[in-house]
């Protein structure tokens, strides 16, 4: 039976993920038309005839944006986090300071970081939090059931131009922790003043099962190559 992995909307603002499926058949009608009413043009070799570039497009999960927002880079200046920070971000001249772990990140006050509060128990909670090296932590208000032994792989989508997905793989604790919380994040970096809509997909995730956290390679190396490089050395 396939591994099932539950999406939970966790606030009535989310978008869970979705499955991404190639238009194959209209594909293939668009090869038909020119085969049948073209003389030398044809369209037989697009992508979406190519099995493994349609199982490529379609694995996993896309993640979608859950607002309109207008992004802009995001300078930060990692500070002491412990003996006096406060002196430290007038040190660096920055009009806000955000504590993360034993760290404190000094950036400017910048509208988008504020604005997208949502309603929580507790009160209001922003929508993303200062992360570091000029990403922010996307809180998206949905989780993921991932299975023990498994993993989920962030990568970023070749659509979205100006923001930079940075790869990276939760572990099911991890999820089963951002589940108590406000659910799933993922790691984003601002590159350029781009806008995304709600409902546009921003990055793709991917099950993995920890076997391909595991594996080594074996290299079969010819006899004549090995003498070779034991020569060169």
């Amino acid at each position: 039976m396939p591994v099932e992995v539950p999406f939970r909307q966790l606030h009535p603002w989310s978008l869970p993920p979705s499955k991404f499926s190639v238009d194959r058949k209209r594909s293939r009608a668009d090869a038909e038309v020119y085969r049948d009413h073209f003389r030398f043009v044809r369209a037989e070799r697009r992508p979406e005839h190519c099995a493994p570039w349609v199982m490529g497009q379609e694995l996993g999960w896309r993640v979608h944006s859950p607002i309109d927002i207008t992004f802009t880079p995001l300078d930060q200046i990692e500070l002491d986090g412990v003996t006096e920070p406060e002196a430290a971000g007038r040190a660096a001249n920055c009009t806000e300071l955000w504590q993360r772990e034993k760290s404190h990140l000094a950036v400017e006050k910048t509208s988008w970081l504020h604005l997208h509060q949502f309603r929580t128990q507790r009160g209001w909670e922003n929508m993303f939090l200062v992360n570091g090296a000029g990403t922010v932590e996307w809180r998206l208000g949905w989780a993921a059931d991932v299975p023990r032994g498994y993993f989920l792989m962030v990568l970023p989508l070749h659509e979205t131009v100006g923001l930079e997905i940075p790869v990276g793989v939760l572990s099911s604790t991890s999820t089963a922790h951002m589940a108590k919380e406000h659910g799933m994040s993922v790691a984003v970096k601002p590159t350029a003043v781009t806008t995304i809509r709600r409902g546009e997909p921003i990055a793709r995730i991917v099950l993995l099962h920890a076997d391909s956290l595991q594996a080594q390679a074996v290299f079969d190396v010819p006899e004549e190559a090995e003498r070779a490089d034991a020569a060169r050395a």
